[in-house]
């Protein structure tokens, strides 16, 4: 065990499935005939599937062998079968057995493609009315969007959980986002280090003086800084680093800034004669932990009795002394 391989066959059955970070665990038929299991981060995968597996066999104390996917490459069913059982699997609500059978009797092999393309044609099938036609190919599409973003993640060696996340923000126009601005992944929701980001969007082409990355460098820096517990940035030392970091002129950095306020992502203010630079979230933090202390400075708590008394019984209780 622990030996690396590669596997490729048919989702047989998804036995386990976390929807919030992709955490999966399946069975997959292979070409081979063999049933294995395997688990890791395969996000809405279901029956009927083909994929790819990449990965170490392991042995679980409880359920024996297994593969620990590290790559899932994935493709939509080819044969009515696998359609059918794709489709029956609960991928797209509202879709069972019998629905799934009667769609593929309608479309054949061209079912997917007009799930997706021609939905107005769903409707010909008993039990799907206009309406939920256009429910079901919207899902669909969600489904391949998602599928797309996770690989473009693949692609760069990123997490795939990455593209589950990036869907409940963006929804379908989340891949659209990210090829307009791969520096969207610095942010606090996904956690991609400015290093890695940077040479994603190096290698898409973007260029080194891009807005987008001048942007992203600053916000880096302010969240860099936070770790040293600074909640707030001098104006000119936060252009000085951030062009320093990307080698850009110190007056892009002050343009991408002023955007940035204009925006609302950053807030400028004076504090003790100085230009501080904030993050709104770390901004709102500071000012709002400010005025309750104040709220609670100028409250005034009645006095209590027994103060000695309830003291010494805690005393006596706890063992220890005050």
């Amino acid at each position: 065990m622990g030996e690396r391989c590669t596997v490729e066959g048919t989702v047989q059955s998804v036995i386990f499935q976390n929807e919030e970070n992709g955490y999966t665990v399946l069975s997959l038929l292979t070409e081979l005939g063999e049933v294995v299991t395997v688990v890791g981060c395969i996000p809405y995968a279901a029956p009927g599937e083909g994929m790819t597996i990449t990965g170490v066999w392991v042995t679980h104390p409880l359920y024996g062998p297994q593969i620990t996917c590290e790559q899932a490459e994935r493709r939509l069913p080819r044969d009515e079968a696998e359609m059918v059982c794709y489709l029956a699997s609960g991928i797209l609500k509202g879709v069972g057995q019998a629905t799934a059978e009667r769609m593929v009797d309608a479309f054949g092999a061209d079912t997917l493609r007009v799930l997706e393309e021609e939905p107005e044609r769903l409707s010909r099938v008993k039990g799907i009315t206009a309406k939920k036609a256009m429910e079901l190919s919207r899902a669909f599409r969600e489904l391949t969007g998602l599928r797309r973003t996770m690989e473009f993640m693949a692609r760069y060696d990123l997490p795939v959980h990455l593209a589950v996340q990036a869907h409940r923000i963006y929804g379908v126009q989340a891949l659209e986002k990210l090829r307009e601005d791969p520096y969207l992944l610095t942010r606090q929701q996904f956690g991609v280090d400015f290093s890695v980001a940077d040479e994603m969007a190096l290698s898409m082409g973007f260029d080194g003086d891009s807005a987008c990355r001048t942007r992203a460098a600053l916000v880096y820096e302010l969240e860099y800084n936070q770790g040293n517990g600074h909640v707030f940035l001098p104006r000119e030392k936060l252009i000085y680093a951030a062009a320093q970091l990307i080698g850009v002129e110190a007056e892009a950095a002050e343009e991408c800034l002023d955007v940035l306020a204009d925006e609302g992502e950053i807030v400028q203010e004076v504090v003790a004669g100085v230009n501080a630079v904030y993050l709104r979230r770390l901004y709102e933090a500071e000012t709002c932990t400010a005025a309750a202390l104040r709220a609670m400075a100028q409250d005034t708590v009645p006095a209590k009795k027994n103060v000695d008394e309830r003291i010494a019984e805690l005393e006596r209780e706890t063992g220890m002394r005050y």
